[in-house]
């Protein structure tokens, strides 16, 4: 099933700095930062394998005017993209969407999609993976 979701959660501002315990870690958009896999896109792990993250990883992308990601799906799990600022197109399988601030993205496990930004301001998204190799198979 491919969900949409178009709802009213604004994300706090982060705060903080990086906070590692045996079992937990707080990090602020500074830890991790360079990561960028795409052109013009600027992308860190919030949440990963080397800062706390033992099944999840969490991304903080931005996004710049005509740039995006080419189709591309991820065999064995699924993909929440949030988006925090601006406006993205997003593609789910044959279907299009204009998301904005709030809305969120779901591709489950070999689904095709993408996000592109077709704005003329930047843009900015949390992807969110259930695991902590995150790996895109384009199609």
């Amino acid at each position: 099933m491919c969900n949409w979701s178009t709802n009213s959660y604004r994300p706090a501002n982060w705060l903080g700095r990086c906070l590692k315990g045996e079992n937990h870690a707080i990090c602020d958009e500074e830890e991790g930062q360079g990561r960028s896999s795409t052109a013009g896109t600027q992308s860190n792990a919030l949440v990963g394998k080397d800062n706390g993250g033992k099944n999840l990883t969490v991304v903080n992308a931005g996004i710049d005017p005509g740039a995006g990601l080419a189709l591309h799906i991820h065999p064995n799990y699924e993909e929440a993209t949030l988006v925090l600022e601006g406006n993205i197109e997003a593609v789910l399988e044959d279907e299009t969407r204009v998301l904005g601030p709030g809305d969120l993205l779901l591709a489950p496990a070999g689904v095709r999609h993408t996000i592109t930004n077709q704005s003329d301001k930047p843009a900015k998204v949390l992807a969110i993976y259930p695991t902590t190799t995150p790996e895109r198979q384009f199609v």
